[in-house]
């Protein structure tokens, strides 16, 4: 499952212990109907700035014309899920009937930050976040899932002593972290909630170029 392979590789990679398998209850393989995370942010890392540079060039105003068109934005990313029956074999699945569909109903989001972290990340958790979306059986569903937000940018430029737009911290200062995504959801014909694991690496920078 993609999931698991994702999860186990940032385990390794940050030390951490594995990201899935860690409550038999929090399990939907063990559910009639299983749901996974296919790919977040297509399968690439998420790369977070400050501040990306809206064409001109220019971090800040630019000094002839007075316009300033950089992007101030947080970061979301995508997520696929797919739905699919616990066993085709033994298990019959009747379209839009009570086990055609499973329902996310919110997220966790868990922070794990290297040495390199200015500060502790763990302020920006997430629990219970709003997310809502139905995976019917046999098919993908997309949505997207806020990851860092502009108070959380705010405070790891303050960390870094800088400010915007004249004193942004280097690039030898950018550092990463996993944010670990756990999705809690149940199928259609149920309410015992399950959590799918999954989670993506973050580099934080001040400033981009215009993409």
């Amino acid at each position: 499952m993609r999931t698991r392979v994702l999860s186990a590789a940032i385990a390794l990679v940050m030390g951490l212990v594995p990201l899935v398998g860690c409550d038999s209850d929090n399990d939907s393989e063990l559910q009639r109907v299983v749901c996974e995370v296919e790919l977040v942010n297509d399968g690439a890392p998420l790369v977070s700035a400050y501040v990306e540079d809206g064409g001109d060039g220019i971090i800040g105003a630019d000094p002839t014309s007075g316009t300033n068109d950089d992007d101030l934005s947080f970061d979301q990313v995508a997520v696929s899920f797919r739905a699919r029956p616990f066993s085709t074999s033994t298990t019959t699945i009747i379209e839009d009937g009570a086990y055609s569909s499973f329902i996310i109903t919110g997220y966790n989001l868990i922070w794990h930050a290297g040495a390199a972290a200015p500060l502790d990340l763990s302020p920006y958790n997430v629990t219970n976040g709003p997310f809502y979306l139905k995976v019917p059986i046999n098919e993908d569903a997309v949505a997207a899932v806020m990851v860092v937000d502009r108070a959380m940018k705010g405070a790891i430029l303050a960390a870094m002593g800088g400010s915007y737009p004249n004193n942004l911290w280097p690039e030898t200062l950018d550092f990463t972290a996993i944010a670990e995504l756990q999705f809690i959801g149940h199928d259609s014909g149920s309410q015992h909630e399950t959590t799918i694991y999954s989670g993506l690496s973050v580099t934080f920078t001040a400033a981009l170029a215009a993409s």
